[in-house]
């Protein structure tokens, strides 16, 4: 029902009671909550209801270029805004404005938000009603459906996590205290996506004090309800859990009453601890899905009517009226005084607007500095206070090193010795520091307290034992298995982040990526942009990539596309090729501030040479790191080939360059150890050196990683120093067939390399 009818509706409803409640009389029927509360609330139902009048007025006008309503559901919003503490993190989406403006945002913010002002507090990233407000602990929001559900989990089961936050985190000391609800707000329609399915499960796994609370209006834009749910229930999927803790509740959004008071019930059962709650709650949709779409195309004219005269507003006022509350000349007043407001405050957004400049955009991709990464790391290892020698020492004695040294001290390592030691030194710095994924720990399910059977078994610690002894060193709360889950992974891994933690979680293969794409690609790596810089995501994803396993890869088990995840702002890729680099640059990842996909091939882990070409390394200083897109230069002397490559391959091109050597081909080496950011500097400066330029990836040619590099050259000033077309020798564009003949039809070869490199240097 349009707002302005509502008023007219209201200002003739008549009190039922003889005396009017005293404004600070905590009222029994409305859940405890005093008259003056009541009335504040349904100013911020009006409030909320008169900004998106104004939000459509400005898209008539041209200042706002896309609008998104939350009519109806405004009651359940201010309910929850008035129940919840202050500290409560609200994971929403795009219909909770009222939440938004009763918890403390401004008409400011949202006159600013709707224009996507620059000056807003998301610095107009995104489109009207995403917004995030860290002092309010409103977290960012995203436009994707269900992803946000498994950020919410997570971040409830990492409240619960018995770790405590370090004064070191970027939320000293955590973002939330420890009895802290965190509340998912969801569309029905929403809950039809497979994260919400696993974030109900996480909750209730792990008895979260958490609550889904679905904003059921019947409609996900035109897909009737009744066409997703048995009964048109979302919360039917879910009724097995309830012999887990699971409270499932219905909510009536549209009575404030019911709502006031399953709301309080459902925020005492899982804050004492009973387990989370799931709410249908019963909404309204006072108006077309978005300004581009029209209910009434597709909408029962009876239905329609149902949800005009079940409006919210309309429902709260007359009640309050009825009970004495408030009288409908006040609630006039308050429209009048609002529309003074919002009226003035769009007025001033529209005349002083501040539009988003290139330079203010990508400023908020990444947040990387090396010397800021260095501050992190110090800040840490100052507070650590920990004995390095002594504890290596003691994991020496309890079977985990085969040496007591320091791992700077030992010489020449493989590089999974290498990233093993570095896990090592990053638990010691803090408990802020927690890695998990499939099959990590070294032992699972009741033999984790079986600490004398332990004692007898070698145990797990990842497929490629990288992980080895972490669990047993550390304890199962700092380095735990979890389900066969990738987006969970990741969903629960963003969630400790807001918290204020630094996690490591594993993804196994790089091709089982992709079942958590969406998390990865439209929450996580965007948190820093879309809340213009609000909230940052200081996440290490550690994952294998690649192939050469000796035959036993191929499918799903072989990817080497980095060029799919260069594609993704936000994200910096670390691709180490030795014992050194992967140490060093794995400190730099978990200490900068950005996420980060550390890439390590698994056919380097245990290698000590590639054909003879010796590839063990020493490891670094404790503190040492190394910088993000510097590469390191090979025979820098050398000019005939420049050769451009990074991980596994870098290790073919040292072989390819000592084969070529003996018919006289001076070959620079290249390894980029970053592809993201990626040293154009270097880059180009070869071309430049050299003339002939060769790259070299496990990535296939379309969309890959290979053009990417070459177009450094080719795209400007490094085009006239060619002497030559830039080569390219790359996986072949199909998946990796098995076997040991497979790898070598499918991907580049020593022979290959080499091979590559006499027709560039002969035939040019």
């Amino acid at each position: 029902m349009d707002v302005l009818t509502i008023i007219d509706k209201v200002q003739q409803a008549e009190t039922r009671v003889k005396s009017r409640p005293k404004d600070s009389e905590p009222l029994e029927e409305y859940s405890g909550k005093t008259p003056v509360e009541l009335k504040g609330m349904l100013y911020s139902m009006l409030k909320a209801r008169r900004v998106e009048r104004e939000e459509k007025l400005l898209l008539r006008k041209g200042y706002n270029r896309f609008f998104i309503g939350c009519g109806g559901k405004e009651l359940a919003d201010v309910c929850f805004a008035q129940t919840l503490r202050k500290n409560d993190p609200w994971v929403g989406y795009y219909r909770n404005k009222a939440f938004d403006l009763h918890r403390g945002s401004t008409l400011e913010d949202k006159m600013l938000e709707a224009i996507g002002d620059a000056r807003g507090r998301n610095k107009g990233q995104q489109i009207p009603a995403h917004p995030g407000y860290p002092d309010l602990a409103v977290l960012p929001q995203s436009s994707p459906t269900g992803g946000h559900a498994l950020e919410a989990a997570g971040l409830s089961e990492a409240i619960k996590h018995p770790l405590t936050i370090s004064k070191q985190s970027h939320f000293p000391g955590g973002a939330y205290p420890t009895d802290a609800i965190t509340v998912c707000c969801i569309g029905e329609g929403s809950t039809s996506e497979a994260e919400f399915a696993r974030a109900v499960f996480y909750a209730a796994f792990y008895r979260t004090k958490f609550i889904a609370a679905i904003y059921n209006c019947g409609w996900a834009i035109s897909v009737s309800v009744e066409e997703q749910f048995p009964e048109g229930d979302p919360t039917t999927p879910f009724e097995g859990y309830q012999r887990f803790g699971l409270r499932i509740m219905q909510v009536d959004g549209t009575d404030i009453k019911d709502c006031l008071a399953k709301v309080a019930e459902g925020i005492e059962y899982t804050r004492s601890g009973n387990g989370p709650v799931l709410m249908n709650v019963k909404t309204t949709r006072e108006g077309s899905h978005s300004g581009s779409d029209d209910q009434s195309f597709y909408m029962d004219p009876v239905e329609q009517d149902w949800h005009t005269y079940n409006d919210c507003v309309l429902k709260t006022s007359n009640t309050l009226i009825e009970d004495g509350i408030v009288t409908g000349e006040e609630i006039a007043a308050m429209w009048d005084e609002l529309d003074t407001k919002v009226t003035e405050e769009s007025q001033k957004a529209v005349s002083t607007f501040q539009p988003k400049t290139t330079e203010l955009i990508q400023s908020l991709v990444y947040t990387y500095d090396f010397d800021d990464a260095r501050a992190t790391w110090k800040k840490y290892r100052e507070a650590s206070g920990i004995d390095r020698k002594a504890k290596y020492a003691e994991f020496h004695e309890k079977g985990y090193f085969a040496t007591p040294e320091l791992p700077e001290n030992i010489g020449p390592v493989t590089m999974r010795f290498a990233i093993n030691y570095t896990l090592f030194d990053l638990f010691m710095l803090s408990e802020d520091v927690i890695l998990f994924g499939e099959d990590v720990a070294d032992f699972s399910g009741h033999m984790i307290d079986e600490i004398e059977k332990q004692s007898k078994l070698k145990g797990k610690g990842g497929v490629f034992l990288v992980t080895k002894n972490l669990q047993r060193a550390f304890g199962n709360d700092r380095c735990f298995n979890t389900p066969l889950d990738e987006a969970g992974i990741l969903g629960r891994a963003a969630g400790h982040v807001y918290q204020g933690r630094r996690p490591l979680p594993e993804i196994q293969f790089l091709d089982y990526m992709s079942p958590a794409y969406q998390v990865l690609k439209d929450r996580i790596v965007t948190t820093y942009q879309r809340s213009g810089g609000l909230w940052k995501m200081p996440l290490t994803i550690r994952t294998t990539y690649g192939g050469y396993k000796q035959g036993a890869g191929a499918f799903w088990h072989s990817e080497g596309n980095l060029g799919t995840w260069m594609n993704i702002p936000g994200l910096l890729i670390a691709v180490p090729s030795n014992a050194y680099d992967a140490a060093g640059l794995l400190k730099t990842a978990w200490a900068c501030d950005d996420p980060v996909l550390f890439c390590e091939s698994v056919a380097l882990y245990n290698r000590r040479d590639w054909e003879g070409v010796a590839i063990e390394t020493a490891v670094p200083d404790i503190d040492e790191l190394i910088p993000f897109g510097v590469a390191k230069v090979y025979n820098e002397e050398n000019t005939d080939i420049g050769l451009i490559t990074y991980g596994a391959t870098f290790q073919m091109a040292r072989k390819a360059a000592e084969i070529v050597k003996e018919k006289g081909i001076n070959v620079r080496l290249i390894d980029l150890r970053t592809v993201k950011p990626l040293d154009e500097e270097t880059v180009l400066q070869t071309a430049k050196d050299c003339g002939k330029v060769l790259v070299v990836t496990e990535d296939r040619f379309p969309g890959g990683a290979a053009a990417t590099i070459s177009s450094v050259i080719t795209r400007g000033e490094g085009l006239y120093y060619l002497e030559a077309p830039v080569k390219l020798v790359t996986a072949i564009d199909a998946r990796v067939a098995y076997g040991v003949d497979g790898d070598n039809a499918s991907l580049p070869t020593v022979d290959k390399i080499a091979s590559a490199i006499e027709e560039l240097h002969d035939n040019y």
